[in-house]
């Protein structure tokens, strides 16, 4: 169930990355990270925003990590975009053919317009935001609307919207916010999670498993995997981060 995101952040990289511009520092990180904790991971998430900040080289970047990444990985690619029409067609372009991501983060709040252009391939999965882990998700997700809460909404409408669609729909939901997921691990007991939260955000294992009851789930941590030693073992201590995870994810 591991995922491990890929959030490539120059100055918390180890020393010896802050010797080569931001942009080999980055490809040469995630690629040895990637190689370091394939084994214990069955998908990757890079974030999108940590390569686009390199300006257009960034593009080349990613596609650089993204080919050196087991071709037997899932690639979830953390976009998190939002459009419709034309525009998120664009997207999907870009995202699924261009890049080769087995999925994407999509954001719903222009309806399911915005999520069923993510679901024209068989093969590809859209993972919509649903009850995410940031600390003022509540101020919109938690609304009431006619007596239940914006965030399970959401959900059942993205849900909906994926049930004529070739593509697969998923929904993102944080690790810490358990009865959250629990409550919409009830309701769509088939549909995959993608849990992001663990490690450096304070969410729990046990209390994801337990909520989870078993559906189909994706559990994401990066920044505890990604800089698990700022020194020269960094490769080493990573995997061992990855490999701890896996395990605990496997009971």
């Amino acid at each position: 169930m591991l995922c491990v995101g890929l959030d490539p952040d120059p100055t918390k990289m180890p020393v010896a990355f802050r010797e080569c511009s931001d942009i080999e520092a980055v490809q040469d990180f995630c690629s040895a990270i990637g190689k370091a904790v394939a084994p214990f991971a069955c998908a990757f998430k890079p974030n999108l925003a940590f390569f686009e900040a390199l300006g257009p080289e960034g593009w080349h970047a990613l596609k650089e990590v993204l080919d050196a990444l087991p071709d037997d990985r899932l690639v979830i690619l953390d976009a998190k975009r939002g459009d419709i029409g034309n525009t998120a067609d664009k997207y999907a372009h870009a995202f699924y053919d261009k890049l080769g991501g087995d999925a994407i983060t999509v954001a719903p709040y222009m309806g399911r317009d915005s999520i069923t252009p993510f679901l024209q391939d068989e093969e590809r999965c859209a993972f919509v935001l649903a009850a995410t882990s940031n600390a003022s998700a509540a101020e919109v997700q938690q609304l009431q609307v006619d007596g239940e809460p914006v965030y399970r909404r959401v959900a059942r409408m993205a849900v909906d919207a994926g049930k004529e669609q070739p593509g697969t729909v998923g929904l993102v939901v944080g690790a810490t916010k358990p009865e959250q997921l629990a409550e919409l691990r009830v309701e769509f007991p088939q549909t995959p999670f993608l849990v992001p939260g663990i490690g450096a955000q304070g969410g729990n294992i046990d209390e994801v498993l337990l909520a989870n009851a078993s559906g189909p789930m994706l559990v994401n941590s990066s920044r505890s995997i990604l800089y698990a030693s700022g020194g020269t073992d960094y490769i080493e201590a990573a995997a061992a981060s990855a490999r701890a995870l896996a395990i605990e994810l496997s009971v």
